[in-house]
């Protein structure tokens, strides 16, 4: 199997330079690799400039092709038809423009593409690697084992790879979907704007119980650049790159794993329940982030940090925020009041997440310095700059 690498640009012609310096610093064991580029439409310099810079970038590792449209698609159009090329090339690792890419990250998806092309439960393979919850902007961490890889029902859009066979599926699915708010998806996602094309897939990896395939080490990141869904540039998505040298990977079957996750990024039942057998008998749902609207938890029970409606009421048993990631205070069962398991009905019922004005939630998630500290951070700085301002009159 060898991939195309499918590139989306646009209008950012110093994101695209940067983006393909890295493609081409990238480790090949072929020199036969298809490079698309594909450039939506822009009457506008900076969309000229990205031409050029496309027609100027020499690929030294197989063909290249442009593919210069000639009226605008939007983003979500321009994705779906750089994902369309699988038909052509069979599969494809698709990057926008305000990537980098690690040396590392072709021989990954290829290896990765191959090992799960058969299973049906694979929806994608992702290059990146989350390191925070995107809803609420809090740490991610997965429960070490021993394996490469991480399932999550969220499709990446950083950095990712598909075979025809599992991209096609979510074409026929699309061509009859839409969003709406009783679907069982995070509301930040249904929230989104009609150019996401990553909504549709996340609401199809849902309805179709399918996983995108997660490295535990990064091999892209992403600058946010501004642009269609950023109206400026920002960090809050960069991680670690990974740059080191990778023999072999260690990839796993999903039955056997215990790092599957659902859409808000918590942990299943069926593994919560494999992992710690006082939940083997309930029927209970996992919303540790406290993101999940009581309307779709169909469960009777449900393991929380949201809050009980009523002060008089009690946990069945409480959890506290201690060891990391969170549910690892399940499983030993660490006394509190930071995590809550009981009848779904007793909880409140918001999805706006974690409070974290708490301080044992802003210690846990966030830094150990409390909030007041920062304040005086910030006033310290503020008077050290008006005290600048003042030396330099003077």
């Amino acid at each position: 199997m060898k991939p195309a690498i499918v590139i989306v640009a646009f209008n950012r012609p110093e994101s695209l330079k940067r983006l393909l310096l890295s493609v081409q610093n990238g480790q090949y064991s072929y020199d036969d690799i298809d490079l698309v580029i594909s450039i939506d439409y822009q009457n506008s310099e900076n969309r000229k400039e990205v031409v050029d810079v496309a027609n100027a970038f020499l690929w030294n590792y197989g063909n290249k092709l442009i593919i210069n449209h000639s009226e605008n698609l939007g983003l979500r159009k321009h994705v779906l038809s750089c994902g369309d090329l699988t038909s052509k090339y069979n599969s494809i690792i698709l990057l926008e423009d305000d990537l980098v890419v690690s040396g590392q990250f072709y021989k990954y998806a290829k290896e990765a593409l191959k090992f799960y092309h058969d299973d049906d439960r694979v929806g994608g393979i992702s290059l990146y690697n989350h390191r925070k919850n995107p809803f609420n902007r809090l740490h991610f961490e997965t429960i070490p084992e021993d394996s490469d890889t991480y399932f999550l029902q969220f499709a990446s859009s950083w950095g990712q790879a598909w075979t025809f066979k599992q991209w096609k599926e979510f074409r026929d699915w699309y061509q009859y979907a839409d969003i709406s708010n009783d679907d069982p998806i995070p509301e930040n996602v249904k929230r989104w704007p009609d150019s996401s094309w990553l909504k549709f897939f996340v609401k199809y990896l849902v309805i179709k119980d399918k996983y995108f395939v997660y490295p535990n080490k990064s091999f892209s990141t992403n600058f946010s650049d501004s642009g269609t869904h950023n109206k400026s540039k920002n960090t809050d998505f960069q991680v670690p790159l990974y740059l080191g040298e990778i023999n072999s990977f260690r990839f796993q079957e999903i039955e056997k794993s215990i790092n599957i996750y659902d859409a808000f990024f918590e942990l299943i039942p069926s593994v919560l329940k494999k992992l710690d057998k006082n939940f083997q008998d309930l029927d209970v749902t996992v919303d540790l982030y406290g993101m999940k609207s009581l309307s779709m938890v169909k469960t009777k029970y449900l393991l929380s940090s949201k809050r009980l409606k009523d002060t008089n009421d009690q946990y069945m048993a409480g959890y506290s925020l201690q060891m990391k990631p969170p549910i690892i205070n399940v499983i030993y069962n660490l006394k509190g009041g930071d995590i809550g398991l009981g009848e779904t009905a007793l909880f409140e019922n918001n999805f706006e997440g974690l409070d974290i004005a708490d301080n044992s939630v802003w210690d846990y998630y966030v830094f150990k310095l409390k909030p007041n500290v920062y304040l005086k951070i910030f006033a310290n700085k503020v008077f050290l700059k008006l005290r600048k301002k003042q030396v330099k009159l003077t």
